[in-house]
């Protein structure tokens, strides 16, 4: 336990005097985001690179136990390639992010790099393989790495599009990644309760100048780092939790994004628009219509995280 809680405080350290540094940098070069008065309701100019942060948070405790040695130690350098292809997707999502930030990238080459790390973490051995399903186990075959690549390029863009206010993508994250640690707790499983603790100190040392009014954005390097370490650590745990049941708790914990998500795939689809075509018919974007503030509704998702968080955890103690 003493080692969650180490990693939790670090990474929300590092993440809160990392976030001004993040803040600094966005203004030098210019990387706001800019309101549009549709989508985009902030006033002013408020930069992107809050990122940087969370995944400098976040990073830090998991390279720091390549230097100690206790059991966390041991088990990342018993799993050298599973660590060192999550670490080569997570630099590589966070530099998709950052040039997305500045120069912008479709959303055809955003997804080739998505489902890119996808194969790879598939190639390191992090995937869906089989499920338990009644008694039965269910061999995914020839579908294991297109499941896990969509798996991978769905977790990392819902988190992407439910990051519309001030708040509510760092809050939804921090909220899944507290259903994640205590599921880790229940199930003994050291390295998901090592991330959910990591990601859950980053995100809210990050929080603490992105609630309303935030004074800087966590950018699209933030949102789909946030969404790959999910979609990771989900597959990390796979093997070891691989009922029907049990593999739906992360869908259920990131069950705001996934649910946004997926409403607005099938909403643009029915339209006759692109999938990624953007609107402003989110589930944020109605509560704002509905009359609430920016920091009402947020606070308000924040509820529904949190009532998601324990009927994740009641799922886990009484119906396995």
């Amino acid at each position: 336990m003493r080692t969650y809680l180490v990693a939790f405080l670090m990474a929300l350290g590092i993440a809160a005097l990392a976030t001004p540094i993040a803040l600094q940098i966005g203004r030098r070069l210019h990387l706001y985001d800019a309101p549009d008065g549709r989508r985009k309701i902030h006033t002013g100019l408020i930069a992107r690179t809050g990122g940087l942060a969370i995944a400098a948070g976040f990073l830090a405790p998991l390279l720091g136990l390549l230097f100690v040695g206790n059991a966390f130690a041991a088990d990342l350098k018993a799993n050298e390639a599973r660590m060192t292809a999550f670490l080569a997707g997570a630099v590589a999502i966070l530099l998709l992010g950052v040039y997305d930030d500045v120069r912008g990238v479709g959303a055809g080459g955003k997804l080739v790099v998505q489902t890119a790390v996808g194969g790879l973490l598939w190639w390191a051995g992090l995937r869906f393989e089989t499920v338990t399903l009644g008694g039965d186990v269910i061999a995914f075959g020839m579908w294991s790495l297109p499941l896990t690549m969509l798996w991978v390029a769905g977790i990392i863009n819902a988190m992407n599009l439910i990051d519309g206010l001030d708040g509510l993508a760092a809050g939804v994250a921090f909220f899944a990644a507290l259903s994640l640690f205590i599921i880790s707790l229940l199930d003994g499983n050291m390295m998901l309760g090592l991330f959910a603790a990591a990601l859950a100190g980053s995100v809210l040392g990050f929080l603490f100048y992105n609630f309303a009014p935030a004074l800087i954005f966590m950018g699209d390097s933030g949102s789909m780092t946030i969404g790959y370490v999910f979609a990771a650590a989900a597959l990390w745990s796979a093997g070891k939790r691989s009922t029907a049941l049990a593999l739906a708790l992360p869908v259920l914990a990131l069950g705001l994004p996934i649910a946004d998500t997926v409403l607005a795939f099938t909403r643009r689809t029915l339209s006759g628009q692109s999938p990624f075509h953007s609107d402003r018919k989110h589930i944020h974007h109605r509560l704002l219509d509905a009359g609430m503030s920016q920091r009402k509704a947020v606070l308000v998702l924040y509820g529904l995280c949190l009532t998601l968080t324990l009927v994740v955890v009641v799922i886990r103690m009484y119906a396995w």
